[in-house]
């Protein structure tokens, strides 16, 4: 598969083979993990498996759920060149004259049908079954992929919304220590206390208050986490990835926040967790 997948898809196939016609119906929800759930007729239930197997190489995420339907073909429309010639075989191994009865032979074909309306799950009508139901899951999958490209490239935006935000911050964090310095200079004066700048102690302890602010690496940790999302975007199953690059932007956003000593970052701190919530709300729709 390609690029990153939505987990929302339908498909639907349909096939005759013989004296059966299948529908095979694929939907798929968003889930953390995978799970595959596959409906069959009782009388085919081995079948089951071979559909799951085949679901489970298909999708990597998401809630699956497949319905096989079958019924049987009109036995009007039916070719009863075969059961004919076994009738007369019979008849003539038995002595019985005259010609056979129509609704004998039909009863013949819809006996090897099954008296349940189901036709017996044989080699051919496996085979059938599981075409039909790769043709399905291929419905279901180009369906995802669509879905997919929509949702990459808002989450890009939201991507470009963050990267602008964290931009904003370093630059208002970038002069932060010395209006931080001069704001500490000017209420220590109002209090009538004299600082010598030269005083070594007072160096130290303004350098230790601005360090305490400084959110530099916070800012590098956390471009680098968007610059990897946009990397796994362009990836199949960026899902779980991404879920976790989430956690980190909020985890360094928050940092950010609780370090920050002017408004104007606080201010822009929100707007990005509120942007980093619509990504990860977005990222949940991902494989």
């Amino acid at each position: 598969m390609g690029n990153a997948r939505s987990m929302t898809g339908f498909g639907r196939a349909a096939i005759t083979s013989g004296q059966v016609n299948l529908v095979i119906e694929v939907s798929t929800v968003n889930q953390r993990g995978l799970a595959v759930i596959v409906h069959v007729p009782n009388e085919w239930s081995e079948l089951e498996l071979r559909i799951s197997t085949l679901a489970r190489e298909t999708f990597q995420r998401g809630k699956v759920t497949v319905r096989v339907a079958c019924s049987r073909v009109n036995t009007q429309g039916l070719d009863l060149t075969e059961p004919l010639r076994q009738l007369r075989e019979l008849a003539a191994k038995h002595g019985v004259s005259g010609q056979p009865d129509w609704h004998v032979l039909q009863r013949m074909v819809e006996k090897q049908m099954g008296d349940s309306g189901v036709v017996p799950l044989d080699d051919t009508v496996s085979a059938a079954a599981v075409s039909c139901a790769q043709n399905a899951f291929k419905a279901c999958d180009a369906m995802r992929a669509t879905e997919g490209e929509a949702l990459v490239s808002d989450l890009t935006s939201r991507i470009d919304a963050i990267e602008a935000l964290v931009g904003k911050i370093a630059k208002i964090e970038e002069a932060a220590p010395s209006r931080l310095r001069d704001r500490l200079l000017k209420r220590l004066h109002e209090f009538g206390v004299g600082i010598d700048l030269n005083d070594e102690r007072v160096l130290k302890e303004l350098a230790l208050h601005a360090d305490r602010c400084d959110v530099s690496e916070e800012i590098t940790r956390l471009r680098s986490h968007l610059a990897q999302s946009r990397s796994q975007l362009k990836l199949a199953g960026a899902g779980r990835g991404l879920d976790f690059l989430t956690q980190e932007f909020l985890r360094e956003v928050n940092t950010i926040g609780s370090k920050a000593a002017e408004v104007e970052t606080t201010k822009a701190v929100v707007e990005a967790k509120t942007e980093i919530e619509r990504f990860r709300e977005q990222v949940q729709n991902l494989e």
